[in-house]
């Protein structure tokens, strides 16, 4: 997956442009950029929107274990 499916994904879930940047201390014109692919993000970013829509396929039980 590569950011730009990622941040599809995540706004697809319910996560608004400002709420993903947010979480990954961005700003929300970056992650616009990021989904349309004007920009490459950097490794830390890209790596960041990609874990969290793939937390997106992990059963509810799961992500609880992990954020305990």
């Amino acid at each position: 997956m590569n950011p730009s499916i990622a941040v599809t994904k995540l706004i697809d879930s319910g996560m608004s442009e400002h709420a993903i940047a947010v979480s990954i201390n961005v700003n929300q014109t970056t992650i616009n950029r990021i989904r349309r692919e004007v920009v490459t993000p950097s490794y830390d970013v890209g790596k960041a929107l990609v874990d969290m829509a793939l937390a997106l396929d992990k059963p509810k039980r799961q992500r609880a274990k992990a954020a305990a």
